[in-house]
Parts: C-alpha cells; sequence; structure tokens
C-alpha cells in the first residue's frame, strides 16, 4: 500500500499530486489546499474550493475597506496572499513593491497604504477557525458560500472594482442568485412614519407582483415593511433578499428574526461578514455598496437629512444604478434626505411602484401608463377639452340665478351669435340649462341638471 488515494494510483505519475513543501501546517489548511494538481483540468473542483477556503479565511483577517488587503488580492490571488500572511512575521521588500505597483495601477499618484501597519492588524486577528469547524457550523444553519471564481457569483458586484467584497456567506435557495439581476433595493429610515411604511408598501408589492426581487437591509422600518410587503404578494420564491451588516448565523435585530427566517425560506440572506461576527456601524455603511450594486436601480422612500438611506443612493449613483426617492411632507424632517436627493439632481422622483418599474424598464416601457389612466379618470373635469370660447362662456353662466343672452355678451365679451350657438354647445355637454328666465350653469346644488323639470323651453 502507498497510503495514495486509489484514484491517485490509477493516474500516471507525472498526473500525481506533489506536496507543496513551501506550506506551513500551521495555516489549519485542508488537505486540497496542501496539494496542487500538475495535470490541468483533472480537479478543477478541488482547486476552486482550495480558493474558496483562502478567502473564507482572509476574509476573517480583511476587513471590507482594507485597501492594502484589497490591493494585494488582486495582485497576488488568495492563495498567495493567505501563505504570506501566516508565513511571514513582517511584510517582505518583495510585498511592498507588489502594494506600491497595485497601487499605482489602481490609483497612479494616490498615497499607498501602510503595509506595515495593516500586516501586522491581519496577524494580530490569527488563529482563524479550522475550515472543517467552519464547515460544519455552515452545515448546521443551512448557509453556503459564493466566490468570485464560482459560475454563480452575481457579475453586477464587478463594478464594484477593488470593492468587491472578498466572499459572500448566504442562506436560502443558491439558485435564486441569478434572480438579484432582476432586482430593485428598497431602503429607508428605521424610524419610518406611517405615510412612509404605507408607499413602500404599495411600491414594494408592485414589484414583487411584477417579478421585480425587492432587495433591502433587513433593518427596522422601511427595509422591514419592504421585506414584508414583497413576502405577502409576491412569488413562493425568489420574491425579496436581506443583505445583512453581520454573519448570516445572527439575524439583526432580534425583532426582524422571524421576518428574516421567512426570507431565507422565501428568498435570500446574505452578508460579506463571516458567521458569528456582530453588526457594526462601519459594517452597515460598507454593506450599502453591496446593495447598490447588486440591483438595478435604489429607491428611498423615506429618509431624513443625515439618514443612511442617502449612503446606499450614493453608491448607486456612483454605479451609475438609477436612484429614485419619494417626496413626503416638507413641513416634518423624515423626507429631507429624499428632497435633498431630488433637489440635487441625484434621484428621479416616483410616488408608485408602476413609475419605479417604468424607470427600470426598458425603453418605451408602458408600466405607468395604467396608473396614469386612472389618474386622468378620477381627475377629469367636465370642462377638460373645451375651446376658449366656450370656456369664457361657462365662466360667465351664473350658479345660482338665470342670465339672458345678451347680459352674458357683455360679460363674457363674445358677440350674440357666438353666444346663441356656444349656449347650446353648453347644453348639449350637459354644463348648462335654460328656463323662461335665461340661462344658467350646471353642476351646483341649486343648478338644473334635468332638462324639463323647471319649465324648460321647448
Amino acid at each position: 500500500m502507498t497510503g495514495r488515494h486509489p484514484k491517485e494510483e490509477q493516474l500516471p505519475a507525472e498526473e500525481r499530486p506533489v506536496a507543496d513543501q513551501s506550506f506551513n501546517p500551521r495555516t489549519g489548511s485542508s488537505a486540497a489546499h496542501a496539494t496542487s494538481w500538475v495535470a490541468s483540468g483533472t480537479t478543477r473542483d478541488s482547486e476552486l474550493e482550495a480558493v474558496r477556503a483562502c478567502r473564507v479565511r482572509l476574509a476573517r483577517l480583511i476587513e471590507p475597506s482594507d485597501t492594502a488587503g484589497l490591493l494585494l488580492l488582486a495582485a497576488m490571488g488568495p492563495e498567495t496572499l493567505w501563505r504570506a500572511v501566516v508565513e511571514l512575521e513582517a511584510p517582505t521588500p518583495a510585498l511592498h513593491s507588489i502594494l506600491r505597483q497595485a497601487a499605482h495601477e489602481a490609483a497612479p499618484g494616490a498615497r499607498v497604504p501602510d503595509l506595515g501597519a495593516r500586516f501586522a492588524a491581519w496577524r494580530a486577528r490569527l488563529p482563524v477557525p479550522e475550515d472543517d469547524v467552519e464547515a460544519r457550523h455552515a452545515r448546521s444553519i443551512g448557509a453556503w458560500t459564493v466566490v468570485p471564481e464560482d459560475p454563480d457569483w452575481p457579475p453586477q458586484l464587478a463594478d464594484l472594482g477593488l470593492q468587491q467584497p472578498i466572499v459572500l456567506w448566504g442562506r436560502g435557495d443558491r439558485c435564486l442568485l441569478p434572480a438579484l439581476r432582476r432586482s430593485v433595493a428598497v431602503v429607508g429610515s428605521r424610524n419610518a412614519s406611517a405615510y412612509g411604511a404605507a408607499v413602500t408598501r404599495e411600491i414594494s408589492r408592485e414589484l414583487a407582483v411584477a417579478g421585480w426581487c425587492v432587495v433591502s437591509g433587513g433593518a427596522y422600518g422601511i427595509d422591514a415593511v419592504a421585506h414584508g410587503a414583497a413576502l405577502e404578494a409576491g412569488p413562493e420564491r425568489g420574491a425579496t433578499t436581506a443583505v445583512l451588516a453581520c454573519g448570516v448565523d445572527r439575524f439583526y435585530p432580534a425583532a426582524n428574526a422571524e421576518l428574516l427566517a421567512r426570507t431565507c425560506e422565501r428568498g435570500l440572506v446574505l452578508s460579506e461578514v463571516p458567521l458569528g461576527c456582530a453588526p457594526t456601524r462601519y459594517r452597515f455603511l460598507q454593506r450599502n455598496r453591496l446593495i447598490a450594486a447588486l440591483t438595478r436601480a435604489t429607491v428611498v422612500t423615506e429618509a431624513a437629512w443625515r439618514s443612511g438611506a442617502l449612503n446606499t443612493a450614493r453608491h448607486a449613483a456612483g454605479l451609475s444604478r438609477d436612484v429614485a426617492a419619494v417626496p413626503g411632507d416638507v413641513l416634518v424632517g423624515g423626507s429631507a434626505g429624499c428632497h435633498r436627493l431630488i433637489r440635487d439632481d441625484n434621484a428621479v422622483l416616483v410616488g408608485s411602484g408602476s413609475e419605479v418599474l417604468e424607470l427600470v424598464g426598458p425603453l418605451g416601457n408602458t408600466a405607468a401608463r395604467g396608473q396614469e389612466e386612472r389618474r386622468a379618470q378620477t381627475s377629469h373635469r367636465a370642462t377638460d377639452g373645451l375651446d376658449p370660447h366656450l370656456l369664457r362662456l361657462f365662466d360667465a353662466l351664473p350658479l345660482h340665478r338665470d342670465a339672458d343672452p345678451s347680459h352674458l355678451c357683455r360679460v363674457s365679451g363674445l358677440s350674440p351669435a357666438q353666444v346663441l350657438t356656444g349656449l347650446v354647445s353648453l347644453q348639449e355637454r350637459g354644463l348648462a340649462t335654460d328656463s323662461l328666465l335665461g340661462w344658467r350653469r350646471v353642476g351646483s346644488d341649486h343648478g338644473r341638471t334635468i332638462r324639463g323639470d323647471s319649465g324648460t323651453r321647448p
């Protein structure tokens, strides 16, 4: 017996896995990571899992806003960077050179981060949990990871460039990830008013019914209303997605645990923060860029002047995503942030889900046409469509008494022929009625609306 796996014995000697002698056992990596395959394509899955394992470990060391770590990750790859962090006591001149070159390519002239300080900070977080411990915990809650090397990694996250997540943890049906290409973020204040909750509910329901995934942050207020409305009105699967600022194994806030559990059952819960990590203020702000990048548009339904939802809107605008805002009461500060977005020309004013659908749909779509027709019907006036002469004559007609044609000529400034012809036209439209004493306008409680009830002339 050689001690090799049976499948290895079947391979030619030149295609068998070769032990990586430079790998430090202190890393706690799996056996798949401790070997590299010479034959290309033979163990693509194991290579992907090795990359995944390194990304999961690095996510526990490098924060999403850590420019030095992200630059080195892009330049060196996850496996090489992981080995450098665990095997070196301090960054070598070669690492400094790689960072300088990567920083110059990313932003010429920008200040190069202090690698010595960042390297010490990363090593201070060692050791990370063992791979099998992390895997068992993930399986126990039905969690999974998706990395940029996976075929189902959301491609829209590439728009973040260097700020793309190292890895995403998720709960729910992973097959729903492609549905995020057809999604809209609905965000707003945690301290939502009755008005804000009502308009959020209407917009989220219309989006979900139309087959769009509603994405929000799972927080109190507007976020919770958006998730709940999408779950109520949307399809059985993929109606909503929550992006958390903590690990997906701890639902925050606790009061929304039941809502987030239902989101897991019928949608997705995502986070770039490792399992077990608590939410912090800076993680909420970092999380907002993911909400903006994952979605086609961001709708702010209610936000105060300093609301975190404005941060999401700014990220969306920076990524060339559509931004919309719902106006509110100008005398109350609850919508001051929305007014700010609209005034600064950073957002399109919307008031309904159909208007949001019109914004995110293809050019020439008619999503809002039905609502516009309904509004036109409810706001239609009997005088709409009158030519200027008829409108002047209608305005000259008294409401509570009769007037003869000569009086109407003086008041309206029209000729006798125009008045007589116009009175007949207004009568045919149901806007005027005549009697033995003259003519009056129809439409008041005192006006006559049915000919013959008050002795009209034949």
